[in-house]
């Protein structure tokens, strides 16, 4: 082997080494909710956030892309179904105290696409009419990725621009070594992942057979990723969740969240919350929009066979000869 050889191949390595670590790395989860532990406000009540598993590496965001619906001007909700507390316990979504019956909302102000390591810039995030505001860019990052997270992973994009590496033996060895790739391209020229045929690649299907995620709390079934975990951060204090995600979109569809906390003086604090996502007619994700576009569809036509009939001319008539009858 000569000394250009060598070279080149020695490049092609390190290139790979380095970008699968960098893959792994952005994919390996925590096992465990961040800032467990609720703190005390100036009255001494208990103001507790919740905050999704690390599903999401935040350093690593430029390698995420998500659902082709998660773009500019889209709006997306969910909805407090049920919500349980003691007088002192606070559950807040940023700077705001939820209560039941409140609408979470995820206004998109731009595409992820374009600012993909500042989910801040490109989500908003609403109680009701009201902006949610957090302490951090970090903060608010991680309160996004609650709602929404990734359905891809470009492993391949940083060879986009480096003609040497974007060839069909480089491509094939990650084709045939890193199957979970061979979705973001459609043949070896390059072309980018399709958002138009989502299947189950992608992120939840690198997450279901990576090594770095636990599988006593995570469940990888065909259309849903659910995770759940008990954290007991000391005796007494007891958090449970339950996240259900939407494979195809990564979407949250339900949350179940319980928590009780006893001080020092052994004060009691606790909550029991329900999630649920909405779609269209601000129905519950699992009641198909069908059940309001039937009636509006049979009452459309219903209305034109009427006018077809003349039906509304001839109830007119009927109703003057009836009128006419009366007073003869």
């Amino acid at each position: 082997m000569n000394r250009r050889s060598f070279v080149g191949l020695f490049a092609i390595l390190v290139i790979l080494g380095s970008s699968s670590a960098k893959t792994w790395g952005a994919s390996a989860l925590m096992d465990q909710i961040d800032d467990n532990t609720p703190t005390f406000n100036a009255e001494g009540d208990v103001e507790h956030s919740i905050v999704a598993p690390n599903t999401v590496n935040m350093s690593q965001l430029d390698l995420y892309d998500y659902y082709g619906s998660v773009s500019s001007d889209k709006r997306f909700k969910w909805k407090i179904t049920h919500l349980e507390r003691t007088d002192n316990f606070h559950i807040q979504e940023g700077d705001k105290k939820l209560k039941q019956g409140d609408k979470i909302i995820l206004i998109m102000g731009g595409d992820p696409w374009l600012q993909r390591t500042e989910p801040h810039s490109w989500c908003q995030i609403y109680v009701n009419d009201v902006m949610a505001r957090y302490t951090d860019d970090n903060a608010h990052g991680r309160a996004v990725f609650k709602f929404i997270q990734p359905v891809a992973l470009n492993l391949l994009e940083n060879f986009t621009n480096i003609l040497y590496y974007n060839t069909s033996s480089f491509i094939n060895y990650y084709s045939n070594n890193f199957n979970y790739t061979q979705n973001f391209w459609n043949d070896y020229g390059g072309n980018i992942y399709n958002y138009t045929d989502l299947g189950n690649e992608g992120f939840f299907s690198y997450m279901e057979t990576s090594p770095f995620v636990n599988r006593e709390y995570w469940t990888f079934d065909e259309d849903l990723i659910i995770y759940t975990n008990t954290i007991i951060s000391e005796v007494n204090n007891v958090t449970e969740v339950t996240l259900i995600y939407d494979r195809a979109t990564g979407f949250l569809n339900e949350m179940e969240y319980s928590t009780s906390f006893i001080n020092g003086s052994g004060f009691f604090a606790g909550a029991n919350l329900s999630l649920v996502r909405l779609h269209g007619w601000g129905l519950p994700y699992t009641i198909t929009t069908w059940v309001v576009w039937i009636p509006i569809i049979l009452f459309i036509v219903g209305l034109i066979v009427a006018v077809r009939l003349h039906a509304f001319q001839r109830l007119k008539l009927y109703l003057e000869a009836r009128k006419i009858a009366k007073r003869d």
